[in-house]
């Protein structure tokens, strides 16, 4: 929950987490890994995440159990149709 930060867009006031850290493969991933990032501004998606689990529960063990193929997007779109159809989620 590090690699994020809650944006705040300044024409609509929309509230998005947007990753700022590398990943991986990215060239600068082992520059980046030397730091260490600690803040409280990671508890709004901390408890954001918390209450999407609580939430969806059920949805999230039967899925698993079911060993759904594109777990992530089920969830997102099908289960809590809390994503857009077009929203990527290879980081999830």
């Amino acid at each position: 929950m590090n690699d994020y930060k809650l944006e705040e867009d300044p024409v609509t006031k929309e509230r998005t987490f947007k990753r700022f850290a590398p990943r991986k493969g990215d060239k600068i991933y082992q520059e980046f890994k030397k730091f260490h990032f600690y803040s409280d501004a990671y508890r709004p998606l901390k408890f954001a995440c918390e209450t999407i689990m609580e939430e969806y529960e059920d949805e999230i063990f039967s899925l698993i159990a079911h060993e759904a193929h594109y777990l992530a997007d089920k969830l997102c779109r099908e289960k809590s149709d809390l994503c857009e159809a077009s929203a990527n989620h290879s980081e999830l």
